[in-house]
C-alpha cells in the first residue's frame, strides 16, 4: 500500500470515528445555549447525511476524483445551523470516497455559522483534532456566531454552495412564511449567486399552500431542480422527536424532502416518491440512490409531485381534457358512500353519514355515478394520485375534487357497473375496523377489487 493510500485510509477512519460520536453531541448541544433548543432543529443522523451528500453529488454531476476537485476548488460551502458539524464532517466522508485526503480536503472553503457559542466550540475542537493528527490547516473554514438571516444579507457570495438542514420552527403571526425554513431558503436564494442550494425540508415546501410563494420563486429561478422526498412510516429520518419536546415517537418525527437546486443540468425538474423503508431497510435504503421522475410538465407553483412512478404523469396527461370528480358529483343530490379523511395503504371508503369529523362525504345524483366514483376513488391510479400529491396522511376535499378522470376510465368504469354494484351490495367482505380514540371506525378496502378493472 502506498503512502499516500494508507493516509487516506487512515483519515477515512478518523472521518468515521468522528461521525460516530456526532449524533449525541448534536442532542446534547440542544439544551446549550441560547437558541437551539427554541430553535426547532432537527438533528441530522450521520446515515442521513452520508445519503444527502450521496444526492448532492448526483444532482451536480460530481462522479470522481477529478470532478469532485473542480468543485470543491471553485465552491465556498455555507451551512446555517451547523451544529455539532455532521454536514461538515460527512462532506469530507463523502469527499474521501473519491480519493481525496486530508493534503487536498484542507483547502475546503466552508463558513459554518450558528446561534450557539458551544455548538461552533464543539466542532473547532473537532476540526483542531484532526489538524493535529494529520498536521494540516483547515485555513479556509470560518465558523461564526451569528443569526444566519442577519448575517447572509451582509455578505455576497460568489460560486457559494448553501447545504444543511435549517430550522423547522413556526414563525410568529404575521410572518411573511408560516415557517422558519422558508425564510432561509428565499434567503439563499436571493442573497446567494443563485447556484447551489442543498437543503433537508419539511415536505410542506412541496405543497403547502402556505408555501405557494416560494415555489414560485423556486420556479421563476429556473435553477435546475431535484427533490427526494421521505415518509415518517415504519421508518423515518430523524431518529428523535423535535428538540422541544421529550416525545421521541415516530409520529413527532418530519416528513422531509431533500432539495438540490442549481449546477449543471440545465432543464431538469424531478422528483421521487414519497418514500417509505422499515428499519429493518434502513441501512441498505440510505446507501441508495432512490428513483427520480421527469416532473417538467407540472406546475411547481402549485407543488412539487412526488410521483409514485411515470405511468401517473402519463395518466394526468391523456386525462387533461376529461372532467374531474367535482363534475361528477352533485351538492344537493343523493348521499353514496364516504372517503376516510386519513389514508395509509389504501384509499377507506364508509358508509355515508352525512357531514362528520375525518370524512368527506360524496353525493351524486344516480346510482351510476356512485358506482363510478367509488370505482374512481379505490382505484390504483387515485391511490398513486394521492401519493403523488397528498402529505402520505391526509386525504383532502380538494384533492378528490381536482382529480380528473379520462374518458378511458371513464368507460371503463361504466363497463363494470354491475360488478361495482355487486362489491358495494357485498362491502362488509371488505370491512377493516380500527380504534381511533377508543372508537370503533370500519372502513372498506376496495383496492384488490377496483386495481386493475378502471384503469383497463
Amino acid at each position: 500500500m502506498t503512502n499516500e493510500l494508507q493516509k487516506l485510509v487512515t483519515w477515512t477512519d478518523a472521518l468515521d470515528d468522528v461521525l460516530e460520536n456526532l449524533e449525541g453531541a448534536e442532542i446534547a448541544l440542544s439544551n446549550e445555549g441560547a437558541g437551539r433548543k427554541s430553535s426547532g432543529s432537527y438533528y441530522t443522523p450521520a446515515d442521513v447525511a452520508d445519503h444527502f451528500w450521496r444526492l448532492f453529488w448526483r444532482h451536480h454531476q460530481v462522479t470522481d476524483k477529478a470532478s469532485a476537485v473542480a468543485f470543491v476548488d471553485r465552491t465556498t460551502f455555507v451551512e446555517p445551523s451547523i451544529g455539532a458539524g455532521m454536514f461538515f464532517f460527512s462532506l469530507l466522508r463523502s469527499l474521501s470516497n473519491f480519493g481525496i485526503g486530508p493534503t487536498e480536503a484542507r483547502h475546503l472553503k466552508f463558513d459554518g455559522v450558528d446561534l450557539n457559542r458551544a455548538a461552533l466550540d464543539f466542532v473547532a475542537a473537532q476540526i483542531a483534532d484532526l489538524e493535529r493528527i494529520f498536521e494540516i490547516g483547515f485555513k479556509t473554514v470560518n465558523l461564526e456566531q451569528a443569526d444566519f438571516l442577519k448575517w447572509v444579507q451582509a455578505r455576497t457570495f460568489v460560486d457559494a454552495a448553501f447545504v444543511g438542514n435549517p430550522p423547522f420552527v413556526t414563525n410568529e403571526r404575521g410572518s411573511r412564511w408560516k415557517n422558519l425554513y422558508a425564510d432561509f431558503l428565499d434567503n439563499m436564494l436571493l442573497h446567494g449567486d443563485g447556484a447551489r442550494v442543498g437543503l433537508i425540508l419539511p415536505v410542506s415546501v412541496c405543497f403547502s399552500r402556505d408555501f405557494v410563494d416560494l415555489r414560485r420563486i423556486i420556479r421563476d429561478s429556473a435553477l435546475p431542480l431535484s427533490a427526494s422526498s421521505y415518509d415518517n412510516m415504519p421508518d423515518y429520518l430523524f431518529k428523535a422527536g423535535k428538540p422541544e419536546s421529550g416525545n421521541t415517537n415516530k409520529a413527532n418525527s418530519q416528513r422531509c424532502t431533500i432539495l438540490n437546486l442549481g449546477g449543471p443540468r440545465d432543464g431538469i425538474v424531478e422528483s421521487s416518491a414519497l418514500l417509505r423503508w422499515s428499519s429493518t431497510e434502513r441501512a441498505t435504503f440510505m446507501a441508495s440512490t432512490p428513483q427520480f421522475y421527469d416532473c417538467r410538465g407540472f406546475d411547481l407553483e402549485r407543488q412539487i409531485p412526488r410521483p409514485v412512478d411515470q405511468s401517473l404523469a402519463c395518466y394526468l396527461e391523456e386525462a387533461s381534457s376529461g372532467k374531474t370528480v367535482r363534475e361528477f358529483m352533485s351538492r344537493i343530490g343523493r348521499g353514496a358512500f364516504a372517503v376516510g379523511a386519513v389514508a395509509r395503504n389504501f384509499i377507506g371508503i364508509r358508509e355515508y353519514e352525512g357531514k362528520a369529523p375525518g370524512v368527506i362525504p360524496v353525493k351524486t345524483n344516480d346510482e351510476d355515478t356512485s358506482l363510478i366514483l367509488l370505482q374512481v376513488l379505490a382505484s390504483d391510479i387515485f391511490y398513486k394520485y394521492w401519493r403523488s400529491f397528498g402529505d402520505g396522511f391526509h386525504v383532502t376535499n380538494d384533492l378528490i375534487d381536482r382529480f380528473p378522470i379520462s374518458k378511458k376510465l371513464t368507460f371503463a368504469c361504466e363497463k363494470n357497473l354491475n360488478s361495482a354494484a355487486q362489491t358495494w351490495a357485498s362491502r362488509e367482505e371488505f370491512a377493516k375496523i380500527k380504534l381511533n380514540s377508543g372508537k370503533k371506525v370500519k372502513s372498506y378496502d376496495f383496492s384488490s377489487v377496483f386495481a386493475r378493472s378502471p384503469t383497463a
